[in-house]
């Protein structure tokens, strides 16, 4: 029987979900770097390591948080698909227990949704504000220049007061990204696995926009 193709991700869409995740994997590498540096002192050629690692780790930051930006300005204005229902906080709760139980091989299916599931939706919001945090954090914890490009803000340094102090808004920054990353793992393996129990793509869509079967409401 001959399969639906539904177009599910826009271009603008699926640039944008790929510029998010090079620069998380750029700023998880050279976050580990600038925090517990291997090469140091072992680069050829005198090249300063650690200020290239800052370079690109901020480099990646802010291709996340432009991304990032545009992502939530397109939830409300995409001529596409203006998605910003689909995060609706208290109907994404509501429907957890339904997609939880699929995921956790207690059940065989689960309900059809959208665009996104509930827990999709929730983790893309989640999302949001570790963003905005990490953000916040990074800037605060910034200090020098870096090839003359990036200059240290000093409107940040309200963030340590909040957290208690420089050391714990570090550790906070460095949990933080720890969490992205397992969230990012999680968010792989729902993918990976709705794409093959279901058969309907969903790994290829994000490279070709296209998913098989699945339904617009």
């Amino acid at each position: 029987m001959e399969r639906d193709y539904i177009y599910t991700w826009s271009v603008t869409q699926r640039i944008l979900h790929w510029i998010i995740a090079g620069s998380v994997a750029v700023l998880a590498f050279t976050g580990f770097y600038i925090h517990e540096p291997f090469l140091e002192g072992g680069a050829p050629g005198g090249v300063d390591v650690m200020a290239w690692m800052r370079f690109s780790h901020f480099v990646a930051a802010y291709g996340l948080i432009l991304a990032a930006v545009v992502r939530v300005y397109l939830a409300f204005a995409s001529l596409f698909d203006a998605d910003w229902r689909d995060f609706s906080l208290w109907r994404n709760l509501r429907n957890l227990p339904d997609i939880a139980g699929y995921y956790l091989f207690l059940k065989a299916d689960h309900r059809e949704y959208r665009r996104y599931n509930p827990l999709q939706a929730l983790t893309y919001l989640f999302w949001v504000f570790l963003i905005l945090f990490l953000s916040l954090t990074g800037f605060a914890l910034y200090r020098g220049t870096v090839f003359g490009i990036f200059t240290a803000p000093d409107s940040f340094q309200w963030v340590h007061a909040i957290l208690g102090g420089e050391s714990y808004t570090r550790l906070w920054h460095y949990l933080a990204m720890w969490v992205f990353l397992i969230t990012v793992g999680i968010h792989v393996y729902m993918a990976a696995m709705t794409g093959w129990t279901r058969r309907d793509h969903t790994v290829r869509s994000i490279f070709t926009g296209y998913k098989a079967g699945s339904r617009r409401a």
